[in-house]
């Protein structure tokens, strides 16, 4: 699903509107029904057979169920401990089995610097994802790079140097049009959506570098990323007699479990990166819900529609 880019954008568009503008919960909570319709709505373009369902309102435990497989779905924005239950009642509870696979997603790369650029053996230039910038995204005369970064280990490969100016914002250096070139290459030749990604560099590249870079385009940078932002699942038989701490609102999994846990999953290959740079891009706001339920009154009241007259 995070291949395709009709459905990866709009969820990384959410990941930055539902967090800026509801409270951290609230936003969690929308995030898991965006991504329940979001692969509600791809399975039933590639898989009409296979039935998602949800479990009744107020269940605890699992929280949509793909044909008979019931899954745990749990958001985060950055790598920290994990809520196994929202219950603050319960008390002396030192571990913690769950019944059902868990869908991780996480929200941003951990530590923020994701790729080392290696310049023979005297030049090395750390750079990390662009939406970590933070708005207004502010370049600021530091180098934009696109990447070709696989999920399955493969090295990344560099594909476009952006030079920028002081006060320069990274939509206005890379406009989404010369970003987007990137990416409709990438799929069209079959590759995943969620392959392309934007970072910037720590400090402005040297003129001599960026000549010699962009002369080899694409070329192989190293990764110094640990945690990549994505979708992990996590088997059930590794989610069993987990130890875990309480605190005054939860039950949580200590965030040294969730990192063997992830670790777990990338070499099981059951990971799909989520980049963000489209947050360069998106309305700072999420979408009027009112006026999704406003299209439904209007399309009953169409001029095509067929009101009985009585």
């Amino acid at each position: 699903m995070l291949a395709r880019p009709d459905f990866l954008l709009p969820l990384a568009a959410a990941e930055r509107q539902f967090r800026d503008h509801y409270y951290g919960l609230n936003s969690a909570a929308l995030l898991e029904d965006l991504f329940f319709d979001a692969l509600g709505n791809f399975l039933r373009q590639t898989e009409p057979t296979t039935r998602l369902t949800r479990p009744p309102t107020g269940q605890k435990g699992w929280d949509y169920a793909f044909d008979q497989l019931q899954i745990s779905h749990k958001v985060s924005q950055d790598l920290s401990a994990v809520a196994a239950l929202w219950d603050a009642t319960k008390q002396g509870v030192t571990t913690w089995s769950f019944n059902e696979p868990i869908v991780y997603v996480l929200g941003s790369n951990t530590p923020s610097t994701s790729l080392v650029l290696e310049f023979g053996t005297e030049l090395s230039v750390r750079c990390r994802a662009v939406a970590d910038l933070g708005k207004p995204y502010l370049a600021d005369g530091r180098t934009l790079l696109v990447v070709n970064w696989p999920a399955d280990g493969r090295q990344p490969m560099l594909l476009d140097l952006i030079e920028t100016e002081r006060g320069q914002t990274a939509e206005e250096a890379l406009p989404f049009e010369r970003m987007w070139r990137h990416v409709a290459k990438h799929v069209r030749q079959g590759g995943a959506a969620n392959e392309i990604d934007v970072v910037v560099a720590s400090r402005a590249l040297s003129p001599v570098v960026i000549a010699s870079l962009t002369a080899e385009l694409p070329s192989p940078v190293s990764v110094a990323v640990r945690f990549r932002g994505g979708a992990y699942l996590l088997r059930r038989d590794l989610l069993q007699d987990l130890s875990v701490t309480t605190n005054n609102r939860a039950i949580l999994i200590p965030k040294q479990t969730i990192q063997q846990l992830l670790l777990e999953a990338e070499r099981a290959q059951l990971f799909a990166p989520l980049p963000l740079w489209y947050w360069v891009y998106a309305e700072e706001r999420p979408p009027d819900m009112y006026s999704a339920q406003r299209a439904e009154y209007d399309a009953r009241f169409s001029a095509r529609g067929e009101l009985d007259p009585d």
